[in-house]
């Protein structure tokens, strides 16, 4: 999706000066917010939590003090209705039939157990081993290449070739996270799949070959049967074709060549009972109108403020963390206070000449964008008339890192090492998706860089998981502003003593300047938003954060959000 920008001629004006230093008073409200939100009062601010309901109006009571109007369906607030906690319900049941026409049952939780992202109801159908599961096309790798599955139960490994090994060519194709359940399970639907039937892989089916835990996966349900199986029912069907699974394992490993196999004459019947419940949601929605030319024209800045609770889906420690409070400091109640600042400091603009500039503290997002999306469906000022939007979501770990595209001044020949004692030129490091949203969006944040001189990490992908993919899927032009991952990420460590204020302040001001000198597009295109980054699964449960140059080796790639995916 491309767009014609213009830009103001302020832009012309930015010198490399370094960004003003924050008053203290901006500092104290901005640690009084991330305390209170990421605080045990707000509980996590899960979903399911009276904890949420007291954030909301911690922002909403905010969105008033800094002269914000309301601007939601009741008020300050929008409300709407998500999926509640997926429960494992009765009867759930797995029937194997081999080509001599013997059933075989398989027991529940002793050789099988459906997955929490599983869909409800009776199966039958021919089982199709596809290896992993992966389609990576700049690695030539295809599994489903001439096959049809329309029907089909299909019989997939976890993870992915060569997953242990440190030269894995998988894990640095950051162009899709394969080793993630809903990578897999997205693209199986996309096949036609009937159903999906994991297995580990060999590294995971030691030490007894244990299966997922119900809640491990996520519980924002697909449409089809997903169970988990041990290793051995498939080993016993391949054993009568002559096969060892293990044989086809190293045989993948070592040759990265595809090894699908029609397991003939067998097929499954499954029942999967999986209930489900429903949970009401609130957005917190204020508006700032503007004047003039403009004001009939649209700016969202948002930032989600739901987190895990007490260890809901999502959580990075897996069953170990239920019933543990995750705080959720970074993710996100460091974006929402960056949310409350920027609201302040337009809120207190007088007589204000510009675009209307609607702020929204999204819910639901943690469960897969949810608050965004029925904002998108229901939203209270026109989209053809929302000209951008600006997403900040875990902005509160700026670092500083050493910017090698400035050379030292030493007088020194090219490649010449750096003089021992002088230091190298640190840059406090921002990384910005959208970048390639609109025509000239690149060289536009170049330039309001100039004023920060921040390090940034450029993403030219409007699509990913967080909020502004919602917006951007409506071909409105986008930035994302985030900060990157770390240990703490999805785990109860997050807390807000960890949180740099300092660095929300520089985005909260990089992105205020940002809003206030983009110009509206020429037109708006009617290309596919998938030309300019990575989409979200349809019907995919929320991927973990976008490793993009930040990710962290202690998450699991599993669970990785890749666009918001389970795993």
């Amino acid at each position: 999706m491309k767009y014609s920008l213009m830009w103001f001629a302020l832009l012309c004006c930015f010198g490399p000066l370094a960004a003003a230093e924050p008053l203290p008073s901006v500092i104290e409200r901005m640690k009084k917010d991330i305390f209170f939100l990421a605080g045990e009062e707000c509980e996590g601010r899960g979903m399911e939590t009276k904890g949420i309901l007291k954030a909301g109006e911690y922002v909403a009571d905010s969105f008033k003090q800094s002269g914000l109007k309301p601007a939601g369906s009741e008020g300050y607030f929008q409300p709407f209705t998500i999926n509640g906690a997926t429960r494992l319900g009765s009867p759930n049941t797995l029937v194997f039939t081999g080509p001599d026409g013997e059933k075989r049952e398989a027991k529940f939780d002793r050789d099988f157990k459906p997955t929490g992202f599983s869909g409800t109801g009776k199966l039958t159908g021919e089982l199709v081993f596809v290896g992993y599961g992966i389609t990576a096309e700049k690695l030539k790798y295809d599994e489903y290449d001439g096959l049809d599955l329309k029907g089909k139960i299909i019989v997939l490994m976890r993870r992915t070739p060569k997953a242990d090994e440190k030269d894995n060519a998988f894990e640095k194709d950051t162009s899709s996270l394969h080793a993630a359940l809903a990578t897999k399970v997205s693209l199986a639907v996309k096949k036609k799949a009937a159903g999906i039937l994991f297995v580990n892989d060999a590294s995971y089916g030691k030490d007894g070959d244990a299966l997922m835990d119900f809640r491990y996966a996520g519980d924002q349900a697909a449409e089809i049967p997903i169970l988990h199986m041990k290793r051995e029912i498939l080993e016993k069907i391949l054993t009568g074709m002559d096969k060892k699974l293990a044989d086809i394992e190293a045989a993948i490993n070592k040759d990265l060549k595809p090894q699908p196999i029609a397991l003939k004459g067998w097929s499954a019947t499954s029942e999967t009972t999986i209930n489900k419940g429903s949970l009401p949601a609130r957005n917190v929605v204020a508006v700032s109108e503007g004047s003039g030319p403009l004001a009939d024209e649209t700016v969202v800045i948002g930032a989600h403020y739901d987190h895990l609770g007490y260890g809901e889906s999502g959580s990075l420690m897996g069953p170990a963390g239920k019933g543990k409070l995750h705080y959720g400091a970074d993710d996100n109640g460091s974006g929402t206070t960056g949310l409350l600042e920027m609201a302040r400091r337009i809120g207190g603009m007088k007589n204000r000449i510009g675009r209307r500039i609607v702020f929204i503290a999204f819910a639901a997002e943690e469960r897969g964008l949810f608050g965004s999306i029925h904002y998108c469906k229901a939203p209270t000022f026109p989209l053809d008339k929302t000209v951008f939007m600006l997403n900040m979501d875990m902005i509160g770990r700026v670092i500083p890192v050493e910017d090698k595209t400035v050379k030292p001044e030493v007088g020194a020949a090219a490649g010449a090492a750096v003089p021992e004692g002088m230091k190298p030129t640190m840059k406090d490091r921002v990384v910005v998706y959208g970048t390639g949203t609109a025509e000239g969006m690149d060289k536009y944040v170049d330039e309001v860089n100039k004023k920060f001189d921040l390090k940034l990490i450029k993403v030219p992908g409007g699509s990913g998981p967080s909020d502004h993919d919602s917006f951007y899927r409506k071909k409105i032009p986008v930035l994302f502003f985030f900060t990157g991952t770390h240990k703490d990420y999805h785990r109860p460590s997050d807390t807000p003593d960890k949180i740099n204020l300092v660095g929300i302040d520089k985005v909260v001001s990089f992105g205020e300047v940002c809003r206030s000198t983009f110009r509206r597009p020429r037109s708006r295109s009617t290309s596919s938003p998938k030309a300019a980054g990575k989409t979200r699964p349809k019907n995919a449960p929320r991927a973990l954060r976008p490793a993009a140059p930040l990710r962290s080796s202690a998450s699991c790639p599993e669970t990785t959000r890749a666009p918001k995916a389970a795993s």
